[in-house]
């Protein structure tokens, strides 16, 4: 049976304006057909490729996790960072590490220390309070007049220094007090 329709359409592959004989067709041409065969065909293969090397990545990490120590590539891996962050860390003696030869590994306990001491020092500056009376604070610009310094020198004190900054709207506050400990002699 043979239509005499002719309908004009986009095709969803190549987005050309064409004719067609029938409702349901898609595609301009074979040509056009096959592209986009092969395309979502290629796209399926490499999802569950993407899929199985996730699910072996989290086989992975559920084995690291029950392990006691760690070689370098597989902290790097875990907590994701680079392998010179664990170096320095290393050289800190933030994390503990044992030497085997040529190899190093790191103690799981040395890195659960780590993030008990992060999560420690989190809580007492939680647990402090943050009342703040701010005739006696100053902002940055207040601090760079006050005392005759550049922005850059004044913060560069404030990291220096561990100087407490409070934040109030758009506005960074540091309190006289501490900053007179430093920069009263200049």
């Amino acid at each position: 049976m043979s239509s005499n329709m002719r309908i004009t359409r986009i095709c969803q592959f190549c987005n050309q304006e064409f004719t067609a004989k029938t409702t349901k067709t898609k595609y301009c041409s074979l040509k056009c057909n096959s592209r986009s065969y092969k395309l979502i065909t290629r796209q399926k293969i490499v999802d569950v490729s993407n899929l199985e090397t996730e699910r072996i990545r989290l086989l992975d990490f559920e084995a690291i996790k029950k392990r006691e120590y760690l070689s370098i590539n597989n902290c790097v891996q875990f907590f994701g960072i680079s392998r010179r962050t664990l170096y320095r860390m290393i050289e800190r003696k933030d994390v503990v590490t044992v030497k085997l030869g040529r190899r190093r590994i790191v103690s799981t306990k040395s890195i659960e220390a780590l993030f008990a001491v992060n999560e420690a020092a989190e809580s007492k500056l939680a647990a402090e309070p943050q009342i703040l009376d701010l005739n006696e604070c100053c902002t940055i610009s207040q601090a760079q007049e006050l005392y005759g310094i550049s922005q850059t020198g004044l913060y560069f004190l404030i990291k220096k220094h561990n100087i407490r900054k409070y934040t109030s709207g758009k506005f960074t506050y540091v309190q006289k007090k501490d900053l007179d400990i430093y920069l009263k002699s200049i």
